[in-house]
């Protein structure tokens, strides 16, 4: 078995990202959240919103995790996982701006 240390490498650190986003700690290194007023962080649902944004970057880091360790799958179907990804967080973002699940009116 040949391992893609390049591929292992990025997927270990994207999937530290997603899990450290899914723990609802990584909005808080953004200036722009340490600025925002109290009452309009209030309005965020933002653990809910951190585990759907942490998940989705989980999955991407499990994919590029699963192109380290198998040839076959780097070579013949890592194109095709990525471009559903892309498509499926691009609904989950659109999704995420039109639902009123994250945020109070």
């Amino acid at each position: 078995m040949q391992i893609s240390w390049a591929c292992l490498a990025v997927g270990i650190i994207i999937l530290a990202i997603g899990a450290v986003t899914f723990a609802g700690r990584f909005h808080t290194l953004f200036k722009e959240w340490r600025r925002m007023p109290e009452d309009e962080k209030r309005k965020i649902h933002i653990k809910p919103l951190c585990r759907n944004i942490g998940a989705a970057i989980m999955v991407c880091g499990a994919f590029i995790l699963a192109a380290a360790f198998s040839s076959f799958f780097l070579q013949k179907m890592f194109s095709w996982f990525m471009l559903g990804w892309f498509i499926l967080a691009a609904i989950d973002l659109w999704y995420i701006s039109k639902s009123k699940r994250y945020i109070d009116k």
